[in-house]
Parts: C-alpha cells; sequence; structure tokens
C-alpha cells in the first residue's frame, strides 16, 4: 500500500459517523461515504440521532447509493492512495470494483473471527454471556458477502474484553466504537510507515454463523425459558433497538432495564410471567427459577406504563408469535 491520502467509507453505523467525524478533524486524509437509504435513516444514538443526521450536523457529504457496482461517482475517486474500509456495507463488490482498488479495499470486522460471522453480532453475544470482542482488518474478495460469508485473508486483529457493566447493545457499541476507531487510526499509522502487514487465513474449523435478526419480528419473549435466558433475551434487543416483545392481555408492549433476581423465587411455570411486585419503580415478574425486574415496560408510544399496571397481571406471549419468530429470515437490502 502507498501513503494513503483518501480514504472512501462503505456503509453506515455508529463507527462510520465517528470515523469521519475524526478522519475529518485530523486533516489528513480526504473522506468519501457511501451508503444507502436504510442505513441514512437508522437510529445509531439512544437520542434518536441517525447516521444521516450526525453527517449533516458535521457538514459531511454522502452519497446513497442502491447498487455500489454501478454507481458511476465511485470509480474516479479511486487511485493508488485510496483506501476503502466497509463498515457493514449492504452491498458485494464486483470483481471490476476490487480489482481497481489493487489490495486496498478492506472491512472492519469488529468481531472475532471466523466466528460470529453473520449479523447481529452484539446480540448473539449477550444471549450467551459472551464478552469477548476483537477487531480485524479484513481483504475485501469476490466470496465476501456482506452477513452470509467473510473468507478474507486477516491483515491485523486485536481481542478485547468488554466491561462487566455492558450489558445492552448500546453498552457494546459505546465500548466498542473506542476500541475499533483506535484499530483503524493505528492501522492507517501502520500503511503510513510501511510496516509489513502479516496476510493470515482464517481458520475454517472454527467458524461459527449466526443469521441477522428483526428486532419487531424476532423479539418475542418466551416465558417457559429460564429466568436467566430471559434476562438475557431481553438485554439482547435492548437500546437501540425496541425491546423484547410480549403481551398484556392483547396490548404488545416492550421490556428493557431487565435484571435477574433470586430471593424470591423458584416459581412454578403457571406463574411465570406474573407481576407479584412492583417496588422502586421497577416490577417483580416471576419465572421459573427466580425473579426479573424490570424497569421499563414500554407501550406501542414508547411510554413507560409501569406504574399504570396491576399486581397479579400476567405477561404472556401466544405461540403463534414464538412459532413466526423462529421460522423468520431476515434480508435486508439497501432499502429496507
Amino acid at each position: 500500500m502507498n501513503k494513503i491520502k483518501n480514504i472512501i467509507l462503505f456503509g453506515g453505523s455508529r463507527i462510520c459517523a465517528e470515523l469521519a467525524i475524526k478522519l475529518k478533524k485530523s486533516k489528513d486524509y480526504d473522506v468519501n461515504i457511501f451508503t444507502c437509504q436504510r442505513q441514512i435513516n437508522e437510529k445509531i444514538y439512544q437520542d434518536g440521532k441517525t447516521l444521516g443526521s450526525v453527517l449533516k450536523e458535521h457538514s459531511i457529504t454522502f452519497i446513497s447509493t442502491e447498487d455500489i457496482n454501478s454507481e458511476k461517482k465511485l470509480i474516479p475517486l479511486i487511485t493508488n492512495k485510496t483506501l476503502g474500509i466497509g463498515l457493514g456495507e449492504p452491498w458485494s463488490f464486483s470483481k471490476s470494483i476490487i480489482n481497481k482498488f489493487e489490495g486496498r479495499l478492506v472491512d472492519l470486522m469488529g468481531v472475532r473471527l471466523p466466528q460470529y460471522r453473520g449479523g447481529a453480532h452484539y446480540t448473539w453475544q449477550i444471549l450467551r454471556k459472551n464478552k469477548i470482542g476483537a477487531c480485524n482488518i479484513q481483504i475485501v474478495n469476490e466470496e465476501t458477502k456482506q452477513g452470509i460469508f467473510d473468507s478474507g485473508e486477516i491483515i491485523k486483529t486485536k481481542e478485547y474484553f468488554f466491561p462487566p457493566s455492558a450489558r445492552t447493545p448500546s453498552d457494546y457499541f459505546d465500548f466498542a466504537v473506542k476500541k475499533e476507531l483506535e484499530f483503524i487510526f493505528e492501522f492507517l499509522d501502520d500503511i503510513n510507515n510501511k510496516k509489513e502487514l502479516p496476510h493470515n487465513n482464517l481458520q475454517e474449523s472454527f467458524s461459527i454463523y449466526f443469521p441477522r435478526l428483526s428486532s419487531t419480528k424476532q423479539g418475542y419473549i418466551d416465558w417457559k425459558w429460564d429466568t436467566t435466558e430471559i434476562e438475557n433475551f431481553i438485554c439482547g434487543f435492548d437500546e437501540p433497538y425496541t425491546g423484547a416483545m410480549t403481551f398484556i392481555q392483547k396490548e404488545k408492549v416492550y421490556l428493557k432495564d431487565c435484571y435477574s433476581e433470586f430471593n424470591d423465587g423458584p416459581f412454578h411455570p403457571f406463574q411465570s410471567g406474573i407481576i407479584y411486585k412492583i417496588n422502586n419503580n421497577s416490577a417483580y415478574i416471576a419465572t421459573k427459577s427466580g425473579t426479573l425486574i424490570v424497569g421499563k415496560i414500554l407501550n406501542n408510544k414508547n411510554i413507560n406504563i409501569l406504574s399504570n399496571l396491576n399486581l397479579g397481571i400476567r405477561l404472556y406471549t401466544p405461540y403463534k408469535y414464538l412459532e413466526e419468530s423462529m421460522l423468520h429470515s431476515t434480508e435486508y437490502s439497501p432499502n429496507n
């Protein structure tokens, strides 16, 4: 790689926004962003800010395209001093685009590889109480299919641990983005200092794949699960997502801010889902082996209705929603 002067960011998410802002402030690089309509409108902060609103706030221009391979504004930007970085890009690059970059098109993969291929990485990690984070720079090749398969060589990698306080996807994002920003700028220094980079193939025997998820289609709570299983599930669909879903009578509600507790339980399975205590602005919900202490029970207007609930009311998810969530296959396109 030559000394880099121009960086093209492909994709979206919070790391895209914060990396673009930091690159612009450094004044060492020209920055261009290619994204899509879906990613422009995605909420990347808990205050509701989207990728598009953050980029506009910092006067950073971007180009939205449905197909990067036919995007006419891309090719003139690629020189022998251009680095392309994929950040959850929604497209697969054609052979001609890959060849145009001459090896300078890479993905930032913020998970251990080849474990956690696929999508919804932090939700899957939270479900398993996995606290190992990683940063990888991976060469984009013709087998790279976003959200499906990544096989390119790893030329830089670093692992770290999420703190015990990280419980929701937002917590993971908050911590990971800092690590990823440091990592990318280390990588840029490596290139500009002509450091020799390794080319390590992935060990396919360790590969694990988990598919993309839709919080609005697959976030339904099964009250037959064990206490910690439900807790992990609620945490996994917490901020910045809509929340884990269940029903109070016929009204769909969304649960957030959840902890498990075991002083009062266990309870009989028939008691699972019943609110047996409301204390300190939290609902105490019976489960098989213990209690879920839930701080937020939101209605479809995102209003916390916990204080309006009566003791003895039951949270319940009809089986048809659980079955549909298991059968649902989530696919994303540049537009939705």
